[in-house]
């Protein structure tokens, strides 16, 4: 098994442990004879923190990747990258947030993270990173998990910081390449037959986010949820992770597109928030 092929195997066996929709969904199309694609995978992280993009950048050009493009998204004040690899079709996109334009509190709360990250990295850990290794992608919560106070009042400002608290350095999702399948190789085709399975879908901003246009259309799940134990509230009900799914088109010199659309990324984003999931949930949903 080749370094690249290591990291996405640990990667989604880590996500799919808090995402069993995901294996679920690849059981699905499987079943109808599909092999599946990746077409890209997400990072969330702080800005301004030994865990920012531009350590992270380290790892992930190791892996042989190259960046391609910035992104912003100021109301949700992140910030974001993605990646592109001449000998995979699997996209990474990172973003991270800009937390220190957030209030006095939610800054007090990630500066203490920030400070347990220190911590715990006692090296920055390049020298693995450089060898392929890439031991913080996949590092996890490199701090304690915060109280339930806390995580609420990071909820309240930013769904984003929230999940980023409890989760930590992990694929928030990964995303079906629909181009590469054969039984239904149009999203919208896609989008039908997860309804028709009974999934809950992300319909901020329309169910299909984007226009053939802007050369790649998006859609995905509502992310699953798990239970976590917090020290001052036991069990509670914690929003994970989702799976996406993207259909890209050809650019006028007949290569495919292969960055992001703003506008349609910004609403993927809103798939981990726990206020919709709990909205539009049934009991009869897969989510």
């Amino acid at each position: 098994m080749s370094v690249l092929d290591a990291f996405f195997t640990k990667l989604w066996q880590q996500y799919s442990v808090i995402s069993p929709q995901a294996v679920d969904i690849h059981q699905l199309f499987e079943s109808r004879g599909e092999e599946l694609v990746n077409d890209h995978v997400a990072f969330r992280t702080f800005a301004d923190s030994h865990i920012g993009i531009d350590i992270l950048e380290y790892e992930i050009l190791a892996l042989g990747y190259r960046h391609l493009d910035s992104y912003q998204f100021d109301v949700k004040k992140l910030d974001a990258r993605c990646y592109v690899h001449d000998k995979s079709p699997t996209k990474i996109f990172i973003s991270e947030l800009r937390w220190q334009s957030l209030s006095e509190t939610s800054q007090a709360i990630i500066q203490d993270i920030i400070e347990q990250v220190k911590a715990t990295l006692k090296s920055p850990l390049l020298e693995q990173s450089s060898k392929g290794l890439s031991p913080l992608l996949s590092a996890g919560r490199l701090w304690l998990l915060p109280s339930y106070t806390d995580y609420q009042t990071l909820l309240a400002e930013s769904e984003y910081a929230a999940w980023l608290s409890v989760w930590g350095l992990r694929a928030n999702h990964f995303t079906l390449f629909v181009n590469h399948l054969k039984s239904s190789p149009e999203l919208s085709q896609v989008v039908a037959l997860l309804q028709q399975e009974g999934y809950q879908l992300n319909d901020a901003g329309g169910l299909i986010k984007g226009t053939p246009s802007d050369l790649l259309i998006q859609a995905s799940t509502m992310a699953d949820t798990c239970m976590v134990d917090f020290k001052d509230a036991g069990e509670q009900v914690i929003s994970s992770c989702y799976y996406e799914f993207a259909q890209r088109f050809n650019q006028e010199n007949g290569d495919l597109y292969q960055g992001f659309v703003p506008m349609s990324a910004d609403k993927i984003f809103e798939s981990t928030n726990m206020k919709s999931i709990l909205s539009s949930g049934t009991s009869d949903d897969k989510s």
